[in-house]
């Protein structure tokens, strides 16, 4: 479990890796300030939205032989949660919390890549930290580039931002695979 966490959090990163959420990164890290709560929305919606889902595939789906929909009934149950969700932050704090492309992917890659109940609450929570921990990454190479930008004005910062995230994502998927060349004894 602790390894699951690890490899989803650093090395397959569903932010780097597959891009889930890399727009949200890159405008959420302009004010890091007050995000608490919009995290903790997303986390409780795609947590409850993936147990929820899996649970539904494993007992319904699975036995009538329906599993292609699997999509379309995690789809309407993240909706169903999330809506539930926001309505209550709206009501109680009057601030909007709502993010979609993010969370259903990571629901998606969740449901995918898990054998049991516990691997698919495991990646998901990796998975959304890996996005958390990836917004002060962010956010410190927008603070670089504005400097940088301030002494040269032709250069593109959001060409840069992504040049820097790729080579994030290269340096830790080098960490994945560097097993391949060690030989045991």
């Amino acid at each position: 479990m602790i390894f699951t966490s690890i490899y989803y959090i650093f090395f397959a990163s569903s932010v780097i890796l597959y891009g889930a959420g890399l727009n949200s990164s890159a405008v959420i890290s302009d004010s890091i300030h007050g995000l608490f709560l919009p995290f903790m929305k997303i986390m409780f919606s795609i947590v409850f939205s993936c147990m929820l889902s899996w649970l539904i595939i494993k007992n319904l789906l699975i036995p009538l032989k329906l599993v292609a929909f699997y999509p379309l009934i995690s789809l309407l149950i993240f909706l169903i949660i999330s809506i539930v969700l926001e309505s209550v932050v709206r009501i109680t704090t009057s601030r909007v919390t709502s993010e979609f492309s993010l969370s259903y992917l990571i629901i998606l890659l969740a449901l995918n890549e898990s054998l049991n109940i516990i691997d698919v609450a495991v990646i998901s929570v990796s998975s959304f930290i890996s996005f958390v921990v990836l917004i002060p990454v962010v956010y410190a190479i927008k603070k670089r580039i504005a400097l940088v930008g301030n002494l040269q004005p032709h250069v593109n910062r959001k060409s840069l931002i992504l040049i820097s995230i790729a080579i994030i994502s290269t340096i830790l998927a080098v960490g994945n695979v560097t097993w391949l060349g060690s030989r045991g004894s």
